[in-house]
């Protein structure tokens, strides 16, 4: 049987979504120098990463993982059989990125195994939790035109109770503070359904008892997990050999965790020097009120937006497309906690702003910055890349460091450039962001080390932010759960945008006066979504990092 992968597949799959071919195993093939050839196993290699569904049911049991494992091993003997020495770099690069895939499905069945160890893996809701299980529904609002997606979904619903039936069996190395997350997860998604069930009673009845019974099966799954958790071992991170050979060998990351323990640490008391000296330069100035109504909040955001594309655009500092432009249906982000219908809504008094909220509300810039030419161009970007393999989506957060790192930078970007100089509240802002970003590091590798609990990690945060957090803050909470379900995370950010400025920096020595900033940008982004080592490789042709990671293979 043949596994097509839809773009919908694609578009909800997480770097934990794993799972084994139908067929019968894949033979290497004899050598060979083709590109072409790496194409298609490329493309055989994405089909095989989908789970085979029986019944509505993706199938994590032990069997389908061990089979998947060694089925996986018929592939790297496939791709190591292709000699790409003579390609050029642009080919080599799309080599490296097939490796890294590979080798990032390794590590989830050597290592991460979440269907084992992730009781918050099997999320049924795409709520946007982080990893999570093949097939997660994506609720539709309503009312949902065709009656064919009304089946389907009805189908979904069904199937809820099998699979979380099915994990309870999966989870023989469940892990507790992994197992905690999960149970206030699961009381999100028991809200929703119940939210849903009501709603859709009004437009689609036949949808009514499905949505009861999948949130019957999470009640007693969240249940199960309560009468286990506190018997759990705590610990739920890879270990720290584990984590350096991921940061290698799957992100293509040149610092192990010696390296960035070093470097984060400086950084963070960069951050907070520098905000100090902000803030007496500024003693006499009020802090900026946030704006407390979603009228004012879109009025400022879309001045926001436009100010930071016409500086861009008008510094020469990097190209702004016609296409990058002020989303007016963007609306505040939502944290998946946040979307409990038990909740009350952003907006209702008294208003209980959340850390990134008590900045953004006062003066977007800094974060707008990360998420208009940072996330929202990357995306717009991806979505006109029809380069084979090069323009997909990644898997196993391979593209993560690239991603966060660029996105980050440019918060810092802008005030040293100059768009913050008559802001000065704004400038104080953007090195509280930064001494977060930088407090987050910690926290992440001490939880990979399986040094500290989630608990130890979230007061660390907290205790390190300069302001606006506070015991239970949403982004306190979320971060610390992602960082510890998704090695690499926390650490992305800030040594991304490191490694960028390493980047930077050895491109305007090698070029001397011909450096052009505009033109370095455009550059780095015209790459592509991949591991700035890859980028680095084919702006400057050196070798040397991904020699090293490639290692004998």
């Amino acid at each position: 049987m043949v596994r097509k992968l839809t773009a919908l597949t694609l578009l909800i799959m997480s770097p934990f979504i794993l799972l084994m071919l139908d067929g019968t195993g894949v033979q290497a093939q004899s050598n060979t120098n083709s590109h072409e050839e790496l194409v298609a196993l490329y493309s055989d290699f994405r089909a095989f990463v989908p789970p085979p569904v029986v019944a509505g049911v993706p199938d994590y049991s032990a069997r389908a993982m061990a089979q998947q494992h060694r089925q996986l091993k018929d592939y790297m003997a496939r791709l190591k059989a292709i000699d790409d020495s003579a390609w050029s770099i642009e080919e080599r690069v799309n080599y490296m990125l097939v490796l890294a895939e590979m080798r990032g499905l390794d590590f989830q069945h050597r290592v991460v195994r979440p269907w084992a160890k992730d009781p918050a893996f099997y999320s049924t809701t795409d709520l946007g939790f982080g990893p999570k299980m093949h097939g997660a529904i994506h609720l539709p609002n309503l009312p949902i035109a065709d009656k064919g997606d009304v089946k389907a979904l009805a189908s979904q619903l069904k199937a809820v109770p099998a699979a979380l039936e099915q994990a309870r069996t999966n989870l023989v190395d469940a892990r507790g503070d992994l197992a905690r997350l999960a149970i206030s997860q699961k009381q999100v998604e028991i809200n929703v359904y119940g939210q849903f069930a009501k709603e859709v009673a009004q437009h689609h009845p036949s949808l009514v008892e499905p949505a009861r019974q999948a949130q019957a099966a999470a009640q007693r799954f969240k249940s199960w997990l309560e009468d286990i958790e506190a018997d759990l071992p705590a610990y739920g991170g890879v270990g720290r050999e584990n984590y350096d050979w991921y940061l290698k060998n799957v992100l293509l990351f040149p610092y192990d965790i010696t390296a960035i323990e070093l470097i984060s640490e400086r950084e963070y008391e960069r951050q907070v020097a520098f905000l100090k000296i902000e803030e007496h330069r500024n003693r006499a100035i009020p802090m900026i009120e946030p704006v407390k109504t979603r009228q004012a909040f879109d009025a400022k955001r879309k001045q926001e937006d436009e100010d930071l594309l016409a500086f861009l655009k008008d510094g020469d500092w990097m190209t702004i497309p016609s296409w990058l432009k002020h989303n007016p249906n963007e609306g505040p982000y939502v944290f998946p906690a946040d979307r409990d219908p038990s909740k009350p809504g952003l907006f209702d008094a008294p208003l209980d702003l959340h850390f990134f909220f008590q900045a953004e509300f006062r003066d977007g810039r800094p974060l707008r910055a990360h998420n208009l030419p940072g996330h929202a161009f990357d995306g717009l970007q991806y979505r006109q890349d029809t380069r084979p393999i090069r323009g997909d989506r990644r898997l196993f957060f391979i593209n993560g460091v690239r991603a966060e790192g660029w996105a980050f930078y440019l918060e810092e970007f802008i005030l040293q450039a100059g768009m913050l100089a008559d802001r000065p509240k704004a400038r104080e802002i953007d090195y509280i962001l930064g001494a977060k970003r930088a407090a987050r590091v910690r926290p992440e590798i001490k939880m990979q080390s399986n040094e500290w609990t989630w608990a130890e990690a979230n007061q660390s945060l907290i205790d390190r932010t300069p302001k606006w957090m506070g015991p239970g803050d949403a982004v306190a909470q979320f971060d610390i759960e992602l960082y510890l379900r998704q090695p690499g995370y926390g650490v992305g950010y800030y040594m991304g945008k490191v490694e960028l400025e390493s980047l930077l920096a050895e491109q305007a020595m090698d070029l001397g006066d011909e450096f052009d900033i505009k033109t370095f940008h455009d550059q780095f982004r015209a790459a592509g979504s991949i591991p700035i080592s890859l980028i680095r490789w084919i702006m400057t042709g050196k070798e040397d990092q991904i020699r090293e990671m490639r290692g004998d293979f």
